[in-house]
C-alpha cells in the first residue's frame, strides 16, 4: 500500500471515529463523547463542571470488538463548546500496555477488516430477526421510536416533507416506524406544525404517510396524543390546577446552561410560567369522558387511513402520565389519589380505544418507567402499571423516561450520554409483564449494544430516534455490514434545542444542503425569502455563505450583496476594491442561477458597528432575510466582545437569518 493510500485510510477510519467515555470525578460518574485520541491523551465533549487539574478515571472503547480499557488522567484544558456542552482536553497519567497497543492501532489506522461473511445477520442474528406484535410481523427488532420534528403544515395536516422523511427512513430498512404526535383535540396541541387527527379533514393526508412507509418495506404505527397541561391553549386540560410553588415547579429548568442565548431561555422559562399559570382547574368528569372518546376517534381515523397499530403517547409529562403521577395528580375522586385511581384513566383510555378499532388492531403504549423527579412517577409504580397494561390486551410497551420538568436536569442530561440508558428500566418493566412485548430506546447508536439488549433479554425490539434521524440508512449499513459507514448521532442536543425554540428540528450531522433546504422549504414563508441581504467580506466563512446562497436562491429574489468598510483610511480606494470583489461575488452567482438584474451591490462605510450597520441596512431595506458568515476569531476574542454572527441572531427582528459556519 502507497503511503497516499495509507493516509487516506487513516483518515477515514478517523474521521468515523466514535467513542463514548464513562468516567469518574470527585467520586461523580460522567459521559462523554470522544474528539480526538492520541497515546498523549483525549479530549471529548461533556455537559459537566470540568475545570484543569482534576484527576479522572476513564473507561471506553476504541472498536467495538474490542474489551473496554481503563486509564488515567489529568484535565489540562476546558473550552466551552456549541449548544450545552464544553470541549474538555485531558492527558493521560496511567496507560497500560493494552491500553497503548489498543490506541496504537486507532492512530495507525490498523482496525481489522471485518471476517469474509460476517455481515448483518450473521454478526447481529436477533437484531435481524422477525418479530409479530399481535398479527402484525416485522422484519427486524428494529423500530424508529417516535421523534417530534415539526414537519407538519401549520393547519396540522402531513407535509410532502414529512412523507419524504419518513420513506426515507423506512427505505433505510427499519422494521416499523412510529409517526410521532398526532393530536387528538385542538385543547391538546403542543406545538407548532404538529400532526393533528381530530377530524376526519386529516385522514387523506395521513393515508397517504402510511401508504408511503408500508410500500417502503416498514410497518407504519401512528401514536396519537394530548399534550394536557402543556397545550398552548387559554385553557389547557389537566388533571388537577398546577400548584403555586413556583420554584419548585420551576427546578426542571436548572440544566439550561448560558450557551443556550437570552432570548431562547426567556422563552423557554416563559413556556413555563404560562403554562401553570393556564392551568388553574382540573378536568371536569364531563370533560374526561369527551377526551376518552377523542382518543378512541383518532385511533379509528388511523386505522381508516391504513396504518398497521396505533401507540397512546403516555410519557414525556403529558396527559396520560399527568394522571399518573402524584406530582401533577391531586384529584380527590376517583380519578386521584392512590395508585390504583391515579391509573384509571390511561386504562380506560386504553379501553375506550380498543372499543374503536377492534380487537384485531393492536394498540401500542409509550410508556413512562420513570419521571426522574423527587416524588414523582417511579419505576415500582411503573411496573405495576404495565401489569394492569398487559390485562387490557395492550400490544406493546415501549419504556422512556424523563418529562419536560426533568429534561433539563444536570444530572439528566449526563445521564442521557450514557448508551443504552434505559435499558435497565426496560429490563425492570420485562420482568413485570409475562406476555408483552418492550421495546426499549435511550441512545442505542451503536448495532453492539441494540445486539446486547436483545440478548440479555432486558426488550424485544430496540427503539431508534436520534439514530435513524442522523442516519436513515443505518439498518442497511449494518446488515450489509458497513458500520464505518454510519453517520453517528454525537448527542449534541441540537434537535432538542431546536424544539425548545420552536423550530422545524434538524440534525447537526447533516450536510450543509440538507439542513438549508429545510430551512427553506418550513421555517420560513416564502415572502421573508424573497429580498435578501447578504453580508460578504473576503474571510472564508463569508464566501461560504456566499456559495451556500447559490445553491439555495435560485431566480425570482432579490439578492443584495451588502459590505461594512472598517478602514479609516484611503475610503475610496478601498471602496473601488470592495465593489470590485462583490461584482466577481456576483458573477458567481450569475453562474449559479441567480437572476443578474435581481443583484444589487452595496459598500457602506463603518459607523455604529459591523453587526449594527448590517442591522440598520436590514430594517432601512426591509429585507426578509440574512446570509452571513463565521469569521474564524479566538475563543478570548468572542468572550470579550462577541461575534457579528451572534449580534445579528440577538438582535434581529422579523427577519429569517441564515449563519453559515
Amino acid at each position: 500500500m502507497s503511503s497516499t493510500d495509507d493516509r487516506e485510510r487513516r483518515i477515514h477510519v478517523r474521521k468515523g471515529f466514535y467513542g463514548l467515555i464513562e468516567g469518574v470525578v470527585l467520586g461523580s460518574t460522567f459521559f462523554a463523547t470522544i474528539q480526538d485520541l492520541s497515546l498523549a491523551g483525549v479530549s471529548f465533549e461533556v455537559d459537566y463542571p470540568f475545570r484543569p487539574g482534576l484527576n479522572l478515571h476513564l473507561t471506553f472503547r476504541v472498536f467495538d470488538d474490542q474489551e473496554p480499557i481503563e486509564v488515567k488522567a489529568e484535565v489540562v484544558w476546558v473550552q466551552p463548546s456549541h449548544m450545552l456542552f464544553s470541549r474538555v482536553g485531558a492527558r493521560f497519567t496511567e496507560l497500560g500496555p493494552k491500553a497503548k497497543t489498543i490506541i496504537n492501532a486507532y492512530v495507525a489506522s490498523l482496525k481489522p477488516e471485518p471476517e469474509k461473511g460476517d455481515s448483518g445477520p450473521t454478526k447481529y442474528p436477533l437484531i435481524f430477526s422477525p418479530f409479530k406484535i399481535s398479527n402484525v410481523t416485522l422484519k427486524n427488532r428494529l423500530t424508529m421510536a417516535p421523534m417530534f420534528w415539526g414537519y407538519a403544515n401549520e393547519d396540522g395536516t402531513v407535509s410532502q416533507r414529512l412523507i419524504d422523511c419518513y420513506r426515507e427512513i423506512a427505505l433505510g430498512g427499519v422494521g416499523m416506524i412510529v409517526v410521532a404526535n398526532a393530536v387528538i383535540d385542538t385543547s391538546g396541541i403542543m406545538a407548532s406544525r404538529v400532526l393533528r387527527i381530530d377530524q376526519d379533514r386529516f385522514i387523506p393526508g395521513l393515508t397517504e404517510l402510511a401508504k408511503s412507509i408500508k410500500s417502503s418495506g416498514a410497518v407504519a404505527c401512528l401514536q396519537i396524543n394530548h399534550a394536557g397541561r402543556w397545550a398552548k391553549v387559554e385553557k389547557p386540560l389537566a388533571p388537577s390546577p398546577a400548584t403555586m410553588d413556583i420554584s419548585a415547579e420551576m427546578s426542571g429548568l436548572d440544566g439550561i446552561h448560558e450557551d443556550l442565548s437570552g432570548r431562547h431561555r426567556m422563552r423557554l422559562v416563559n413556556q413555563y410560567l404560562l403554562a401553570l399559570m393556564r392551568c388553574r382547574q382540573g378536568m371536569t368528569l364531563e370533560e374526561i369522558e369527551s377526551i376518552k372518546e377523542a382518543y378512541g376517534k383518532a385511533a379509528l381515523r388511523a386505522r381508516k387511513a391504513g396504518f398497521d397499530m396505533v401507540e397512546l403517547h403516555g410519557a414525556t409529562g403529558y396527559l396520560l402520565v399527568q394522571f399518573l403521577s402524584a406530582r401533577s395528580n391531586k384529584r380527590s375522586d376517583s380519578y386521584g389519589g392512590s395508585l390504583e385511581n391515579r391509573m384509571r384513566f390511561p386504562l380506560e383510555v386504553v379501553e375506550t380505544v380498543k372499543g374503536f378499532v377492534g380487537n384485531d388492531f393492536p394498540v401500542g403504549y409509550r410508556f413512562m418507567a420513570d419521571e426522574c423527579l423527587a416524588n414523582g412517577f417511579d419505576i415500582e409504580e411503573a411496573k405495576v402499571f404495565a401489569q394492569n397494561l398487559e390485562r387490557t390486551g395492550i400490544a406493546y410497551v415501549s419504556v422512556t423516561a424523563g418529562t419536560y420538568e426533568s429534561f433539563f436536569l444536570p444530572e439528566i442530561i449526563n445521564r442521557c450520554r450514557k448508551e443504552g440508558y434505559i435499558a435497565d428500566l426496560a429490563r425492570q418493566t420485562k420482568e413485570a409483564v409475562s406476555m408483552t412485548p418492550i421495546i426499549a430506546a435511550g441512545r442505542i447508536t451503536r448495532p453492539a449494544i441494540a445486539e446486547r439488549i436483545l440478548s440479555n433479554n432486558e426488550a424485544d425490539l430496540v427503539g431508534l430516534a436520534r439514530t435513524l434521524f442522523a442516519d436513515p440508512r443505518w439498518p442497511d449499513k449494518v446488515f450489509e455490514g458497513r458500520e464505518d459507514e454510519i453517520i453517528h448521532c454525537k448527542c449534541c442536543n441540537t434537535c432538542l434545542l431546536c424544539v425548545v425554540k420552536d423550530e422545524p428540528v434538524i440534525c447537526a450531522r447533516w450536510d450543509k444542503f440538507k439542513r438549508m433546504e429545510l430551512y427553506v422549504e418550513l421555517q420560513h414563508k416564502i415572502e421573508t425569502w424573497e429580498k435578501i441581504l447578504i453580508a460578504v467580506d473576503e474571510s472564508e466563512g463569508s464566501l461560504a455563505a456566499v456559495e451556500y446562497a447559490g445553491h439555495m436562491i435560485g431566480k425570482g429574489h432579490k439578492v443584495t450583496l451588502f459590505n461594512v468598510l472598517t478602514t479609516e483610511q484611503g475610503i475610496e480606494m478601498a471602496k473601488n476594491k470592495m465593489e470590485g470583489f462583490l461584482s466577481q461575488v456576483k458573477g458567481h452567482l450569475v453562474e449559479m442561477g441567480v437572476g443578474e438584474r435581481d443583484i444589487d451591490i452595496k459598500v457602506a462605510t463603518k459607523e455604529k458597528g459591523v453587526a449594527e450597520d448590517i442591522l440598520e441596512e436590514v430594517k432601512r431595506g426591509e429585507y426578509g432575510s440574512i446570509i452571513l458568515g463565521k469569521r474564524g476569531i479566538s475563543w478570548a476574542r468572542q468572550l470579550l466582545f462577541g461575534s457579528v454572527s451572534s449580534y445579528i441572531v440577538q438582535h434581529a427582528e422579523n427577519c429569517a437569518i441564515w449563519v453559515i459556519d
